[in-house]
């Protein structure tokens, strides 16, 4: 029914806020199985749903996919209900996902064999089922590389992926049917040594590949060697894998930041060819007390630092006192640069994530949640790992988290990116029921004031042709706020999907574009007997307060009241289906005083219910009489009541009135006075009570006489 209302709106307000249409209140935890699931890497369709990538531990640790709706919910035609794991041998990590332009999706990583751990890529199709065209059964298998740490697709379809093998920077391509590239670099794979500035030969090992417009892959990671531990280091290749000397030093990028150990763990590609790194700087050598900053790098397109980002082409932030770690870096279409990670102080006991987003100059951009970055603490311990910018500027961060006592679980955010151009409403839900539900409604900084309304789908259908359209609804029948604002909903019907609408108007009157989403109410019932009870109270001549509870079985019920000589004509078994087609459902304990009865006369309250299959229960039927209008033996001539009309106060005079019981009803039949007389003129007040008409009721020695009093 049209009386049955909700209410929440869909947008947040400012950069840095979590959009409140996405999961809950722009989270979404997935568990995958019973234990430990970890996301590494995101990729959205072109339908806009989110493919999440990463590792689950079901028995052992097998390759993990999840899909998600554009609302985040889970797209269960993906897999099973949204989920897709895969067993390749004994230990299986999903790393990095691609999506290619039919739709199919790209899974790297490694796998373990009892051994040693290889690299290993899976090909699904875009229902989530394994294209066993690809590869051996759907899986190319790596043996010269191991980890797979990030994988992308070259335009002809081509897969090159970026590991490490023998502590060495470590590349290899795969054809389109997931066979080695023999044309790439030896056999289709690339291994570069790198060397330090005293002409030693390190360790170095790939994070991230990101391929240029022009074909060019660059690979980024760190490389450790003499004097300086750690650096950051990068090297660019040709389409045919090698190394492109015009980049950098010899097609080698590498850098002291000036602390201890550096490392680059992301990278992005700008518009016009330069390239973002993102990493963190050891500040500070003291055991056991990690003291990381973010640090960001940014090159021209042939490898020299760019001079016009941050300090000669380097900047660091410091977030907290202590350890700011780098995962994943991505650009904004107006330049602006966002990363994520985690952070951790000293003695804390649990890690937490990050966004944080910088002008494309390198300094911290303050219009982003106020002073440039969030700290994300929703659970015991969240991890960051992947961080992706929509077309429309929202800001998607994937990872893992795990709540107190439990283990990890996919961890999917949105916030908003851009800055609100139009006036909006974002809504909190909590304590939604079967028939109830608290919302709060904070408008942004361009909403002056808000209407919101929640209608089914048909209560849309029923009304739209008279109010014309959808915005004439939300503004004449929706509440109206100009500020942050809580309310309590109530009489809400169990299970019913709901649409809400916002209509956000801003200083000048301009309405924006109403918005809306979807709200579906907890269901009601069991599937067993469904039954109530029946209390009837203040019986009078003309009326009767019933009270109607259902057992924990009933999903909805009727009731209602039939005189017993109607009841007799036509039976208990219509009597109880004629109030089941009433079309007024009740679903929690109905209190209702039933007015205008007749005197004297013998009534059926009746009571049926009806289970969560759709089964009616036994219906409960209890009989009463009102009460008789006698006056035999109690003179009315006797009884004065004055003043009638009056403000409250009068009084009853009459002869040997002492003993006599007074009560007085509303005009719904409900008892609002009741004394017993002990004087022939006895005042009574009543000047509380609201204006109307009111029934005096005195009983005598078993005999009633009725009066009516008219309180101004």
């Amino acid at each position: 029914m049209f009386s049955s209302l909700l209410f929440f709106g869909v947008h947040a307000q400012n950069p840095g806020d979590f959009d409140g249409t996405f999961g809950t209140d722009g989270i979404v935890l997935t568990p995958i199985g019973t234990a430990s699931g970890m996301a590494y890497d995101i990729a959205v369709q072109p339908d806009g749903k989110i493919i999440m990538a990463g590792k689950a531990s079901i028995g052992t640790w097998k390759f993990a996919l999840v899909r998600y709706n554009i609302d985040g919910t889970l797209d269960e035609s993906f897999g099973d209900n949204g989920i897709v794991t895969t067993a390749i041998a004994h230990s299986d990590q999903g790393i990095s996902v691609a999506l290619q332009p039919d739709g199919k999706i790209v899974l790297g990583g490694a796998t373990y064999d009892n051994v040693d751990y290889t690299g290993a890529v899976v090909r699904y199709f875009e229902d989530g089922d394994v294209d066993n065209t690809f590869g051996v059964d759907g899986v190319a298998h790596l043996s010269n590389i191991s980890f797979i740490e990030s994988l992308v697709l070259q335009d002809d379809g081509k897969i090159v992926v970026g590991a490490e093998k023998n502590n060495s920077f470590a590349m290899a391509r795969l054809n389109a049917d997931g066979s080695l590239d023999n044309s790439y670099g030896i056999d289709g794979y690339v291994n570069t040594e790198i060397y330090d500035i005293e002409g030693g030969l390190t360790l170095s090992y790939i994070q991230e590949l990101v391929i240029q417009d022009d074909g060019k892959i660059v690979a980024a990671g760190f490389s450790y060697g003499n004097p300086t531990f750690h650096d950051v280091t990068v090297v660019r290749y040709l389409e045919d894998g090698t190394v492109d000397t015009n980049f950098a030093d010899g097609g080698v990028f590498r850098t002291d930041l000036g602390g201890f150990a550096d490392f680059c763990t992301a990278a992005a590609i700008q518009p016009d060819g330069k390239i973002i790194l993102g990493g963190h700087k050891e500040i500070s050598g003291t055991p056991g007390v990690p003291t990381y900053d973010a640090a960001l790098i940014r090159l021209n397109s042939d490898g020299t630092l760019d001079s016009t980002f941050g300090t000669d082409g380097i900047v660091s932030h410091r977030l907290v006192t202590e350890a700011t770690y780098v995962q994943s870096v991505a650009i904004q279409a107006d330049g602006k640069i966002v990363f994520t990670g985690s952070v951790v102080t000293q003695g804390a006991t649990s890690y937490h994530t990050y966004v944080c987003r910088l002008n494309a100059d390198g300094t911290m951009d303050l219009s982003f949640a106020d002073i440039g970055y969030r700290i994300i603490d929703p659970y015991s311990e969240d991890f960051s790992q992947s961080i992706l910018v929509q077309d429309d500027g929202s800001i998607l961060v994937a990872g893992y988290s795990a709540v107190p006592g439990s283990v990890y679980n996919f961890r999917l955010m949105k916030l908003i990116g851009q800055e609100a151009s139009t006036p909006a409403v974002h809504v909190n839900l909590d304590d939604i029921t079967t028939t109830t539900v608290e919302a709060t409604f904070t408008p942004n900084n361009l909403c002056a004031s808000y209407h919101a309304l929640i209608m089914t789908y048909e209560d849309i259908q029923m009304w739209l042709g008279m109010m014309g359209s959808v915005e004439n609804m939300i503004r004449e029948w929706g509440i109206e706020k100009e500020e942050t604002y809580t309310h309590n909903f109530t009489d809400l019907v169990p299970g019913t999907e709901y649409f809400i609408y916002t209509l956000a108007v801003d200083a000048d009157g301009t309405e924006a574009p109403y918005d809306s989403t979807a709200c579906h109410t907890l269901t009601q019932g069991g599937e067993g007997e469904a039954s109530a009870t029946i209390e009837l109270f203040d019986i009078t001549l003309n009326s009767v307060r019933m009270v109607v509870t259902p057992n924990a079985e009933t999903a909805e019920f009727h009731n209602g009241l039939m005189t017993k000589s109607y009841f007799d004509e036509i039976g208990q078994e219509a009597a109880v289906a004629y109030f089941q087609n009433d079309e007024m459902p009740h679903y929690e304990t109905d209190d209702w005083v039933w007015p205008d009865l007749e005197s004297n006369t013998a009534y059926m309250a009746i009571a049926t219910c009806m289970n969560a299959l759709g089964e009616w229960g036994p219906p409960t039927i209890v009989e009463f009489t009102t009460t008789p209008v006698s006056v035999s033996g109690l003179d009315k001539s006797d009884l004065v009541i004055f003043p009638n009309p009056n403000q409250g106060e009068f009084k009853i005079v009459g002869e040997n009135l002492q003993g006599a019981e007074v009560k007085v009803f509303d005009i719904t039949g409900k008892q609002v006075y009741g004394q017993y007389i002990n004087e022939d003129s006895f005042p009574v007040d009543i000047s509380d009570r609201a204006s109307g008409l009111y029934v005096i009721q005195i009983l005598h020695k078993g005999e009633i006489s009725t009066h009516k009093i008219l309180k101004q």
